[in-house]
């Protein structure tokens, strides 16, 4: 088990605060510090999973959507750590519509799949999260948001969902992939809305997930 998985797993038993994560993240605590405390969780293989589905608690009248979101989740969690190289935390607790609201000068990549399924998934994080995450997936800094940038992460979506859709084929369903979309001072309002805050070394932002477009 990895420092970053027994992070999850007591974030999701609520023996670790939000804040302690930077320091977990960036390399500065160890495992063996964390087991050190104590502090017992249950044996969990798909945490990054549990979180997204304690998260989506707040979604009452969420259906089939569960599946498909929870499945997404995993692939992004695993997408991060194969294409940009970054661990990731997820928080068990949903961002509120009101704190969304609340976000200034924040940039958005989504893209819509269509189909037998309707989903859309995208990414919203303020400037500085936003550089430093297309940096990661171009390969070498980018340092203003220009079409570079925007590129990037609308490509680094469009390779995710397209190994998404390829999941879903295999569940013989059978699913369309729009082209990405970017947009800045995004404030979502999509159906089943489900936004999740992912921590990472380069700083956090949030995925966002819901059955329509939201950007």
């Amino acid at each position: 088990m990895s420092t970053i998985e027994y992070a999850q797993r007591l974030l999701n038993a609520g023996e670790l605060e939000e804040a302690e994560l930077e320091s977990i993240l960036q390399g500065r605590v160890t495992e063996q510090a964390l087991r050190s405390r104590g502090k017992k969780v249950d044996v969990d293989t798909h945490p990054a999973r549990t979180a997204m589905l304690m998260a989506a608690k707040s979604l009452p009248d969420l259906g089939p959507e569960t599946r498909y979101y929870a499945d997404f989740v995993e692939l992004f969690v695993a997408s991060l750590e194969r294409f940009l190289h970054l661990s990731c935390v997820l928080s068990p607790v949903p961002v509120s519509q009101e704190e969304l609201a609340e976000r200034h000068h924040v940039w958005g990549v989504a893209q819509h799949i269509t189909g037998d399924v309707s989903m859309v998934d995208g990414i919203l994080a303020k400037e500085p999260v936003f550089l430093a995450l297309a940096s990661k997936y171009a390969g070498f800094p980018l340092t203003e948001m220009d079409e570079d940038t925007v590129d990037a992460l609308e490509e680094f979506i469009n390779v995710v969902n397209g190994l998404y859709i390829v999941e879903l084929a295999n569940h013989k369903i059978e699913p369309d992939l729009e082209y990405p979309r970017a947009a800045e001072n995004v404030i979502p309002h999509g159906s089943q809305q489900l936004a999740l805050r992912v921590y990472t070394e380069v700083g956090s932002f949030l995925l966002v997930l819901s059955t329509d477009a939201f950007l």
